[in-house]
Order: C-alpha cells, then structure tokens, then sequence
C-alpha cells in the first residue's frame, strides 16, 4: 500500500491542482478575484481611468528688485545701469556703484515718467516703470537729414 501511495502521490496533487483551477474559474470577477486577474471567461474587459489636472489659477512671479539709493552697490545697481542706458539715459559705463551719475538718470528717469517723488531713489514705482515695455519709455531720437 505504501508503495502504491508513493507512486499515485504526484497523480493526486495534479487532480488537485486541476480542481482547484477549474473551481477559481468558476468563480465570477466580482466575486473576489483581484482586479487583472482573468475569470478565464471568452469576453475580456478592462477599465481605462483617465485623470485630467487643470490648473485654477495661472501665478507669475516677478523677481523683486531692492530699492536702491546713491551709495547702493551690486548686480541690482549694475542692472538699473544697464536698463538706464538702454532706455537713453546715460549713466556711462555700468559699474554696480550708484553714485551721483546713476542718481541723476533716474531723477531724470522719474521725471519723464511722471514718477513722484523724482529724488532718485529706485522704489517698486521706478522698477515697474524701467522694466515695462521698451516702446513706453520716453527715450527719444533724433534724426537730422543732409541739405
């Protein structure tokens, strides 16, 4: 007997491996399979969620300039320069150094932009006005024809 156990022991864990198989194909996919496991039924179905993100509301963040008087140094002065003489107020050579040069372009600057007080010191006002679009500056140029 023991040996015919020994001989018929893989014949019994197949039968029961093809039971236990035709019973989980039995049971319907609600029933408890997880989802994406087959029922081995003839209709496959899939379920396809598509999330769309739309943002409410669009953020632009402007770097903030300091406000810079005479005595000011660094990259902050040496861009106003560089806006300065682009937009025709000479202020020489952009150096980084607000000295009385730089302080009388921007006087000049507030003054033509209407920006109150003029005293020369660059506060948000006078930023916005150097930094908005070139075609609104006061700069202008002339030109002279030949007799």
């Amino acid at each position: 007997m023991e040996q015919w156990f020994q001989n018929t022991r893989g014949l019994v864990i197949i039968v029961l491996a093809v039971i236990t198989g035709a019973v989980l194909l039995a049971i319907e996919p609600g029933d408890g399979f997880p989802s994406g496991a087959s029922s081995g039924s003839s209709v496959d179905t899939a379920t396809v969620t598509t999330v769309t993100t739309v943002p409410l509301a669009t953020t632009t963040t402007v770097a903030a300039h300091p406000t810079l008087q005479e005595g000011s140094t660094g990259p902050d002065v040496t861009v106003l320069q560089q806006r300065l003489n682009a937009l025709g107020y000479n202020v020489g050579t952009p150096d980084g150094t607000f000295g009385p040069g730089t302080k009388n372009q921007v006087v000049a600057f507030q003054t033509a932009q209407k920006i109150t007080p003029a005293d020369g010191v660059v506060n948000a006002a006078t930023w916005t006005a150097l930094l908005a679009n070139p075609s609104s500056s006061t700069a202008s140029t002339t030109t002279t024809a030949k007799p």
